[in-house]
Formats: structure tokens, C-alpha cells, sequence
């Protein structure tokens, strides 16, 4: 798996730990040697794009992946709890086929605030037929067309508040890069793309052992047996993700979840009592490396305890912002 190209097959979403990853395991390697991960389970709970889960995949885990939002949980069954089952090009030119009877016309109520017409189109069409596919293939369709509507938006987003404007023709209102972006993303809408991005979805794919599930964090960590959990909660400060893809809950059918009361750290912790080792990334300029080291030292051995820097949406972030956003990283025993 040279250069990590499968972690390509994941969404682009917020919070994402690709860049992460390699530095997340390496940082594990020095308490838990790389000889014993075959014969070990990775619990992520709240796995979200899933780059730790498919990374430890990767590196011989056994993976335990599950999400309460939808949009990570199809993830963990396309990609963790499948091993072999590839998307073929006639299944993208499905996605073009009329559905059967009526079906859902969610991203068309979205028009122009979110997508364009033809945007708008293809996504009811292209979800409606790939859930009428039998799993894993529903979930690999479902995928390809999540991570080709993240790119009709500038950062991934799926809110960004000048869509409207390209989707009208109000070009004024744009700068030169964003009015590029937008012009180019209909490209996004031809066979031959949609093609190349299951071909990235396809990289994903390969042998392993993964369970992928949908629920509660702290009630998927006090009933799963695992060798190491790994905890990733909201950071202090921060929105949750439901307020940039409130609309791609929506066309995947999930209920709202904005309401729901996030879950502390303390929660986590005291839920993963039960598990041997623990790997925790946090970040934000709110929480120093040592106040989490003190933390977590409550409920459990801390072994480990980096910060790197590490900036989240840096082509839109301040350069103070650039500059005092870290990573805090700890493993814990």
C-alpha cells in the first residue's frame, strides 16, 4: 500500500485524519510493537471518514469501526466491513438509469442554495438507484456520490454561501478561484469522472478483517471487547459537523442529530475503562497538551503525549490561527 494512496477512497470531510494517521500509528508502534497489531482489535467508535479505521486496517488490526451519523457509518460498510467487493464501471453507469417508480427528489428542494439543476439531478437520481443495490455495493454507490457532491463546493463543505450565486449566474459575486471551481465542478457530473472516483473508492478495498455498525459512541465502547480504542470527540469550541452537512444527512435519510448533547471526554474515558490501551487525539487552542495528559491521567496510565502543528481548513485560516492550532496526541495504557 505504497504512499498510502488508499486512504484516496475516503471522503474529504472536516476532521478528517489522513494526514494524521501515519503519525498516529507510529506514535502507537512505541508502545505496542508492530509484531502484535495482527493479532489485535481496533475499536473507533466514532469513526467519522474513517482514515484510522482503514489505516489500521491496513496495518493487519482487526477493525471495529461505527458512527452515529450516517454519513460515517456508510464509510465503515463500504470500506472496513468489505474486503473484496469492488464497484465495476457498469455499476457508475447505473447510477445514470431512471429509477423505478417515484423517488425521493431531496437535493432538487436544495436548488440553487446548494446545488445547481443538473447537480440537483444526478444526486436524487444516483442515490435512488444505488439504494436499490444490495450491500456492500449500496454503500461503495453511496460513497462515490458523497465524495463527488464534496466537490462541488469549494473546502468540502456543502455550505458555502456563494453556491447560490454560481448556481444563477450571479458570477460578480465570485472570486476568480471560487468562480473556477464552480464553472469546472459539472465536470464532476460526466461518466468518465464518476468512474475515476470509484476508481479511487476501489483503492479502499482489500483484504482484512472489519465489522462496520451505527450508534452511540459510549454504548458501542462499553459493550465491544477490543484490544485498543481510539477517541476522537468534538473539540472544545468547535460546531459540529451536522451544521456543514445538515443536507447530506438529509439526502442519506438520517434523523437529525443537532439536538443531541455532545459527549464529554469523561464520558469516553470512563466508558473505555474496560480497554487495554487507549489512543486519543484532541486539538483546539482551548485545551493545552498537559491539562489533557492531567485528564486522562485521572482514568488511566499515560504512556504517550505529543503535539504537533496541525492547521484545519489552512488555505482559509488565519495565520495565527495557522500557527497555534495543534494535534495533542495521547496514548494511554
Amino acid at each position: 500500500m505504497g504512499h498510502h494512496a488508499f486512504l484516496q477512497a475516503l471522503p474529504a470531510y472536516l476532521g478528517g485524519k489522513r494526514r494524521l494517521a501515519p503519525l498516529i500509528f507510529s506514535t502507537l508502534a512505541e508502545v505496542l510493537p508492530r509484531a502484535q497489531w495482527a493479532g489485535s482489535t481496533l475499536l473507533d467508535p466514532m469513526c467519522g471518514g474513517g482514515a484510522i479505521s482503514l489505516y489500521a486496517k491496513a496495518q493487519g488490526f482487526s477493525v471495529i469501526a461505527s458512527d452515529l451519523a450516517e454519513r460515517g457509518a456508510l464509510t465503515a460498510r463500504a470500506l472496513i466491513a468489505n474486503s473484496n467487493i469492488r464497484l465495476r464501471i457498469d455499476d457508475i453507469l447505473d447510477l445514470y438509469a431512471e429509477p423505478d417508480g417515484d423517488y425521493p427528489r431531496i437535493a432538487a428542494a436544495h436548488v440553487p442554495q446548494v446545488f445547481n439543476e443538473a447537480q440537483a439531478a444526478f444526486v436524487d437520481n444516483a442515490l435512488a438507484r444505488a439504494n436499490r443495490r444490495p450491500e456492500p455495493l449500496r454503500s461503495l454507490l453511496q460513497l462515490v456520490v458523497v465524495k463527488t457532491m464534496l466537490r462541488f463546493q469549494p473546502l468540502s463543505m456543502l455550505s458555502a454561501t456563494d453556491a447560490g450565486a454560481a448556481a444563477t449566474g450571479d458570477y460578480d459575486r465570485l472570486t476568480a478561484s471560487r468562480l473556477r471551481h464552480y464553472l469546472h465542478a459539472d465536470r464532476l457530473l460526466r461518466p468518465s469522472t464518476l468512474w475515476s472516483i470509484a476508481q479511487e473508492v476501489n483503492a479502499g478495498v482489500f483484504g482484512g478483517s472489519g465489522e462496520a455498525s451505527r450508534g452511540n459512541a459510549v454504548t458501542m465502547i462499553t459493550g465491544t471487547t477490543a484490544n485498543i480504542v481510539y477517541l476522537d470527540p468534538p473539540y472544545p469550541g468547535t460546531t459540529g459537523y451536522h451544521t456543514a452537512y445538515g443536507v447530506l444527512d438529509e439526502l442519506l435519510g438520517d434523523t437529525p442529530i443537532a439536538s443531541a448533547v455532545p459527549l464529554s471526554l469523561t464520558d469516553l474515558l470512563q466508558a473505555a475503562e474496560h480497554i487495554p490501551l487507549l489512543v486519543l487525539s484532541f486539538g483546539g487552542p482551548r485545551v493545552t497538551l498537559d491539562q489533557l495528559r492531567e485528564q486522562v491521567g485521572q482514568h488511566r496510565d499515560v504512556l504517550r503525549a505529543i503535539a504537533v502543528p496541525y492547521p484545519h481548513l489552512r488555505s482559509v485560516a488565519s495565520e495565527a490561527h495557522r500557527v497555534a492550532n495543534r494535534e495533542l496526541i495521547i496514548i494511554a495504557g
